[in-house]
């Protein structure tokens, strides 16, 4: 029988006879190795001839029980080679596959080169069997050059499992393997290969983000870095962190709503953990990617204080995005600079990162907006129960003085008390710079976080009257509504 090197690539009839009475499965891989580089491999696999090469490569498998193992995996690697010209009929290559692995299959490090491993986790991809996102995780780990292989691998896994939180969470599991590497180079270089696919992978994801995905992104980055980083090249663990970086940053792409909770940005803390503070701060310094986090970070920060609102966690991972507190100040300033629509007092604690001590001195001596409020509903009663207090006493009185003189003088005294209380009132308001928004009876569009409507918030209502007027105060020249106006759906 002629060796694979003897067949000429232009006789179809004699690479047909050639796989089909093989006996080695290296040779029929190098006889369409050579077909596809000299891409002549298209003819061979025309009409039925397909079907015929991939049942021999099944059945040639299946016979050799001396290297079970290796043999089914180049078996794996031929139909995946195939697959790659035949993609319109893949299916009818894969029919087959699963006969070779009703278990979990040997580490494809059995395969000669990368290029067969890349095939064979094609082929790996197209498997549905219990033992395969786990299979797929520990190659990624395990394989040692092979990036496309490795990639194929984490982008099967990710399918599978189907949202980025539980990845991390699963991958996570597959890191024992590089605690056994010798040599901290070589491990945080494999380390580093694994962070680069694990990047490319996440950043072609468009689906499913899960639950908590900053903190499983953080615990994945601490197990993957948790070893002895001694004798490390730092541009090696910056460009480690740099991949997580952009992989926070595209869970906030997918969900920008994270963006605004503190735990998405869990990483920070855990790398400065994992590595130490030394090695953080130089990061921080090298980082290509860092300040595209701060930047989010500090327009969250942002919002948040648009809604009049303080956030302690996320103050603290801003902290961390900088070297100290004391960095983190300034750049939160500059970015709240041309915000000057914020309450004082919100902006003054983001400001201060958070300076809880100052904010508590501040409230002894200040009054806060809860006791404002508290004012201007005071106010807002007071107004409305003017009409019906002034038409008690001009017309009530004079009528119960006649049949219950002891009566109209109560009636009489209460409504001198209102009067007080009603002056009193006006004078606190004046005082706390106080005043009516001046919407009572005003038809306009629905604003949930402007207006509060009776019943509670519905959806589809697009405009609404104002039955019951709203509170504002004057903020050095800065207007903030305290007390809601009181809507109702205009029919």
């Amino acid at each position: 029988m002629k060796t694979h090197q003897q067949i000429s690539l232009d006789d179809i009839s004699a690479q047909l006879k050639f796989i089909k009475n093989s006996d080695d499965l290296r040779s029929v891989n190098e006889l369409l190795t050579r077909s596809m580089a000299t891409q002549k491999i298209q003819g061979l696999l025309k009409d039925d001839n397909l079907v015929l090469i991939c049942n021999a490569v099944i059945e040639l498998a299946l016979a050799d029980k001396d290297n079970k193992q290796e043999n089914r995996l180049i078996s794996a690697a031929i139909l995946g080679r195939i697959s790659a010209v035949v993609r319109s009929r893949k299916e009818i290559v894969f029919e087959r596959l699963g006969e070779l692995f009703h278990g979990e299959p040997g580490s494809i490090d059995l395969l000669a080169d990368g290029d067969e491993k890349y095939y064979a986790s094609i082929a790996f991809a197209s498997v549905k069997a219990p033992w395969l996102v786990k299979y797929c995780l520990q190659e990624a780990v395990s394989v040692d050059t092979a990036e496309k292989a490795r990639r194929i691998f984490i982008a099967t896994a990710l399918g599978e499992i189907g949202n980025l939180s539980s990845f991390w969470h699963e991958f996570s599991s597959a890191f024992e393997a590089l605690k056994l590497m010798e040599g901290n180079e070589a491990r945080y270089k494999r380390i580093r290969r694994i962070s680069s696919s694990t990047l490319e992978v996440v950043q072609e994801w468009s689906s499913k983000v899960g639950t908590n995905p900053g903190t499983a992104l953080g615990e994945w980055l601490f197990k993957l870095m948790l070893t002895n980083n001694r004798e490390v090249g730092e541009d090696v663990l910056t460009d480690i962190i740099d991949d997580s970086l952009l992989m926070l940053a595209r869970i906030i792409e997918l969900r920008f709503s994270y963006a605004l909770l503190a735990p998405t940005y869990a990483m920070l803390e855990k790398a400065r953990t994992v590595l130490g503070r030394d090695a953080w701060v130089e990061i921080m310094r090298q980082s290509k990617n860092l300040e595209r986090i701060r930047t989010c970070l500090k327009e969250a920060a942002l919002v948040v204080a648009r809604q009049g609102k303080t956030d302690s966690d996320l103050v603290e991972m801003l902290v961390s995005a900088y070297y100290s507190r004391s960095q983190a100040m300034p750049a939160i300033v500059s970015h709240f600079t041309e915000a000057q629509e914020l309450d004082p007092e919100v902006k003054a604690w983001w400001e201060q990162a958070g300076n809880v001590q100052n904010r508590i001195r501040e409230a002894v001596h200040k009054i806060g907006n809860s006791e404002d409020q508290q004012i201007g509903s005071l106010l807002i009663n007071v107004e409305d129960s003017k009409t019906v207090m002034e038409k008690l006493e001009r017309a009530v009185v004079p009528f119960v003085e006649i049949s219950d003189p002891a009566l109209a003088a109560t009636v009489k005294k209460a409504a001198s008390s209102y009067a007080e209380i009603a002056l009193v009132a006006r004078q606190l308001a004046t005082m706390r710079k106080l005043k009516h928004m001046g919407l009572k009876g005003a038809v306009l569009e629905y604003n949930p976080l402007q207006h509060e409507l009776l019943g509670g918030h519905q959806m589809g209502i697009r405009t609404v009257r104002v039955e019951r007027d709203g509170i504002q105060k004057d903020f050095g020249g800065k207007i903030k509504v305290l007390v809601k106006p009181r809507v109702s759906k205009e029919e």
